[in-house]
């Protein structure tokens, strides 16, 4: 019965008459009415083809655009948010009021936010905002302001935040849940403390946030990225993170898996669910994606699920600290002006760059540690830096082809081998506690002191190099092959002891070597043993055709 007939609205606020069905109700869901600020005027009018067309034509009229925010009908009245349009036409929220404890808990049933952005009102009077100009006060906050706005959202749709969102009025707290997920392209956060963004659920008690709950969904970051430079912290809580463009903090933590957090204080209790489909990576940082903030923690609790990096992450004046209960992957670029952490339960690989206080200009800076720790396997084949010490502890160390520079190097294997074929480590001190053998092929050592542990060694074209005065030994249980090997050392006394030693074609130099393979035989085939001072041998045997073995002063044989 009421074809053909139409109301028109005059908005003051945009200044423009609105046509809507006469039986149209408002596409923002109010649920309560308007305060007599923001009441409009109305008229009903039976509108022509012809009338219709010319107001069209001289844009007299516009059309409501789809809501990308919806209140959640069915949630209780004072968890409804009322959705209008700010002036300049894009969506303000006016928020529920608060708790005592100033917690403002509003339901939704789709939150994404538009390129132009959206208004989070917390104002109680006019506020001047950056998205929107002047912004009207908010009838809900009669009581007062909130200090956390949570924004949960009850769909089976990720949330798509591709634009900015905006705090008016009072500084708070923005907090968005979505179990369905969360896709960032382009958003950003404007006059807010704290950013969190979740897949849980967010539990209330006493009308302030205890925990997150937290058993599915994905948080992406795409496209344009993430701006969280504004606010102090910006957390990061669900299932699985993917990150395949730039995010930004100062402060950025992210944490995975089937978790239950603490609000208060972050403490995480895992709360594993049987039966549903586990995550290829809990943490996903692909080669165009990138972290970038002071301080980066990024935890990954679900057992078997692991991390991996193709990108960038960067922390201009802190550290960064990643642990994960699966494997960790590294193929890009880690920097921290303060110290690096990576811990895995399973096995971990790096061929991309770490470098620890070292500043994003490549200056260093006045502390800086690098720690490397799995239960299980750890190889290397990047390049890891350190302004005070790089520590690596694992079941196997395999860090064939790498360069690791540091004040203090240790590489400890508590299981397998330490190999450092073809590798290059350089530093003040040098560690190496293997549970069986170091492996340095092809490898340079170099160190002002050489501490080796190991129950063989071998050094074939590789060289083991002691540049400081301390004396050095190397004590070798089932022997040192240095075939084409170079142990040099300047300190005034090198002890080699080992059940054989093979020297062809290799060189073997100190001030006075002590030489014991009383077990066997010594192989110096068109090897060089020599020593400027002193030199004394002890084995079953000497096979020196064509070598050298010559003292300064005197020799033992």
């Amino acid at each position: 019965m009421n074809k053909n007939r139409y109301r028109i609205v005059f908005n003051h606020a945009r200044g423009m008459a609105m046509v809507v069905a006469d039986i149209t109700v408002s596409a923002y869901a109010l649920t309560a009415p308007c305060s007599p600020a923001t009441r409009i005027s109305s008229a009903t009018f039976r509108l022509t083809r012809l009338s219709l067309g010319m107001l069209l034509a001289v844009g007299g009229i516009s059309f409501p655009a789809q809501a990308k925010v919806i209140a959640d009908s069915q949630a209780s009245a004072h968890q409804q948010p009322t959705v209008l349009q700010t002036a300049n036409g894009i969506e303000q929220i006016n928020i529920q009021a608060p708790s005592a404890a100033g917690v403002s808990h509003n339901k939704y049933t789709q939150f994404d936010i538009e390129n132009r952005g959206a208004i989070l009102n917390n104002g109680r009077t006019i506020s001047q905002t950056q998205l929107a100009g002047q912004v009207a006060g908010n009838p809900w906050l009669a009581r007062g302001e909130a200090k956390v706005i949570l924004n949960e959202v009850n769909s089976k749709d990720p949330s798509l935040l591709n634009g900015m969102l905006e705090v008016a009025g009072r500084q708070a707290d923005i907090i968005i849940a979505n179990p369905a997920g969360i896709t960032c392209d382009g958003c950003g956060f404007i006059n807010a403390n704290r950013t969190t963004l979740t897949t849980g659920q967010a539990q209330l008690s006493d009308g302030q946030i205890s925990h997150y709950a937290v058993q599915q969904g994905m948080i992406r970051v795409e496209g344009k990225g993430m701006d969280s430079t504004r606010q102090d912290s910006t957390e990061l809580l669900a299932r699985a993170v993917k990150i395949n463009a730039s995010l930004q903090a100062k402060a950025l933590s992210i944490t995975t898996g089937q978790n239950t957090i603490d609000a208060r204080n972050g403490e995480v209790t895992v709360q594993t669910r049987e039966g549903s489909e586990r995550p290829q990576f809990a943490i996903d940082v692909s080669l165009l994606g990138g972290m970038y903030a002071n301080k980066i923690v990024l935890r990954g609790t679900e057992s078997g699920v692991g991390v991996h990096n193709a990108g960038t992450l960067g922390a201009a004046a802190g550290e960064v600290m990643i642990t994960t209960q699966g494997t960790l992957t590294h193929s890009g670029h880690l920097q921290a002006s303060q110290h690096i952490q990576l811990s895995s339960a399973g096995k971990m690989s790096s061929r991309g760059t770490i470098a620890a206080g070292i500043t994003r200009d490549g200056k260093t800076s006045q502390t800086g540690h690098l720690l490397l720790s799995s239960k299980d396997a750890i190889t290397l084949s990047g390049d890891q830096r350190a302004k005070d010490s790089v520590v690596v502890k694992a079941t196997q160390i395999t860090a064939d082809t790498s360069q690791t520079h540091a004040n203090r190097v240790d590489f400890i294997a508590s299981k397998g081998n330490v190999e450092t074929r073809k590798a290059v480590v350089v530093a003040q001190q040098i560690r190496v506690d293997s549970a069986q053998q170091l492996n340095n092929d092809g490898g340079h050592l170099s160190g002002e002191t050489l501490s080796i542990k190991a129950t063989r060694l071998s050094n074939r074209s590789g060289t083991l190099q002691h540049r400081g005065e301390q004396a050095l030994t190397l004590s070798l249980q089932d022997g040192i092959d240095n075939r084409q090997g170079r142990i040099i050392t300047q300190s005034q006394r090198l002890t080699l002891t080992g059940s054989q030693l093979n020297n062809q074609q290799g060189q073997i130099s100190a001030a006075q070597i002590a030489i014991n393979t009383a077990s066997s035989s010594l192989n110096n085939q068109q090897g060089v043993i020599s020593a400027s001072k002193k030199l004394e041998l002890t084995s079953q045997g000497v096979d020196n055709d064509r070598g050298l073995i010559q003292a300064g002063e005197s020799l033992t044989i």
